[in-house]
């Protein structure tokens, strides 16, 4: 945020940007799912720096025992373990000056260390909810002037989505000598959604309402099969095309009633890879199913397979194809 009307002549005739693609070593070298993994990742420590106490919250309430025995914060941990590229990104040089060889120098800075610890802890989730808001309102805006520019593009996207963000406003109005808020910008969303078309082919799905853990993954696995799906090239995904790729594009869209079987065919062979490779990422769904995890089997379970069968072919077999939009 330390740049100020970079390049405004330009937007204010009419351009969105002034830097071409690709401009930079960097970025010549970066594909866009680099790119967009790259700001996820940016975003979600953002959210993490915005809710730093998340993580020793959800381990008191669903991990007490693991708690107890381990009670570290984010906040202990700062104060207590001084953490030299923390040090360096509140003061340059700060880390010299504790290692001093002198006792006297090395204390004070061990003391502003401190001080500027607290400091952090104090104003930093504020910094990070303001600059992550500030994030969400421009990419909107983006958008929105993507649309301007670039409309058949961007309906292209939209028709599939079943959301899309706005930016919206709150001011007051004085009615009858009293203060009420209201709304602004109701009507251009209204229009900007409709032209947009948004929602109109209704391929992605909605997780909107849907609490079971199984509605959640379901929705996740169809969405990720409709990105990989929707790639024109055949090679920013995959490069290169695999059998199961084949059948993936195969599929009609959107999956409906008629076509629910063929999409989970091809998704229980993904479910099934990822289970064999990576069984954490089914961690929750397992322990909704009132199974411990790591698995531990027993008398009532003696076999893995058995849960495997209750979370894959039941649970995610029955809410993937809730997600079928009924036939035309």
């Amino acid at each position: 945020m330390d740049r100020f009307l970079i390049g405004a002549e330009w937007m204010i005739a009419g351009f969105m940007h002034i830097k071409p693609p690709r401009w930079t070593k960097e970025y010549d070298k970066m594909e866009v799912r680099d790119l967009v993994q790259r700001i996820e990742d940016d975003v979600k420590e953002l959210l993490a720096r915005a809710y730093p106490t998340y993580t020793e919250e959800w381990e008191q309430k669903f991990a007490p025992n693991q708690w107890r025995e381990f009670p570290i914060t984010y906040e202990g941990r700062l104060r207590t373990v001084v953490h030299e590229s923390v040090a360096e990104s509140l003061c340059p040089g700060l880390m010299q000056r504790i290692r001093s060889p002198s006792k006297s120098e090395s204390k004070r800075a061990l003391a502003e260390y401190q001080r500027l610890v607290e400091q952090l802890v104090a104003h930093e989730p504020k910094f990070a909810a303001s600059g992550l808001a500030f994030l969400a309102r421009t990419a909107t805006g983006y958008l929105a002037h993507l649309f301007v520019k670039r409309p058949a593009l961007i309906k292209e996207i939209a028709r599939t989505r079943s959301s899309w963000p706005v930016n919206l406003g709150l001011r007051i109005k004085v009615v009858k000598g009293k203060p009420v808020p209201e709304v602004t910008g109701l009507a251009f969303a209204r229009n900007y959604l409709t032209e947009l078309e948004l929602n109109s082919r209704g391929e992605f799905p909605s997780a909107h309402g849907r609490g079971s853990p199984f509605s959640w993954a379901a929705d996740e696995l169809y969405t990720k099969m409709l990105l990989l799906k929707d790639d024109p090239h055949r090679h920013v995904w995959f490069p290169k095309v695999t059998p199961w790729a084949k059948r993936l594009f195969a599929l009609t869209v959107p999956m409906t009633k008629r076509n629910s079987a063929d999409w989970w065919t091809v998704a229980k062979v993904y479910l099934y890879e990822r289970w064999n490779k990576a069984q954490k990422e089914f961690k929750p769904l397992i322990k909704h199913l009132g199974f411990k995890y790591p698995i531990k089997l027993s008398s009532k379970t003696p076999y893995e397979s058995n849960i495997k069968s209750r979370v894959i072919d039941n649970g995610l077999k029955d809410a993937f194809i809730a997600l079928a939009r009924p036939d035309l």
